[in-house]
């Protein structure tokens, strides 16, 4: 075999081998990436849960003072609450 063509038949193997090697390795990358997105995603949309229903419990919470509120003004301006007087 002619030693130029060895040469080249062994480095276009060596490429065809590392390309094949690269190709595999970003694919990888790639499909771990996709899962730390989707672990990600997952845990964001919890957290988001939960500061969604602490923030409806602070929301209550907050309707109820201003109820609250609302009855002391109308005790101390001396005038009957509204659901009293029914």
């Amino acid at each position: 075999m002619d030693p130029g063509l060895a040469v080249f038949t062994a480095s276009a193997t060596l490429f065809v081998a590392l390309a094949t090697l690269m190709l595999g390795l970003f694919a990888r990358l790639r499909a771990d990436m996709r899962r730390m997105e989707e672990r990600m995603e997952a845990r964001m949309n919890e957290r988001s849960d939960r500061i969604e229903t602490r923030l409806a419990a602070v929301e209550h919470g907050q309707a109820k003072l201003e109820g609250l509120l609302e009855g002391l003004r109308e005790a101390i301006a001396g005038r009957v609450p509204h659901d009293a007087a029914q």
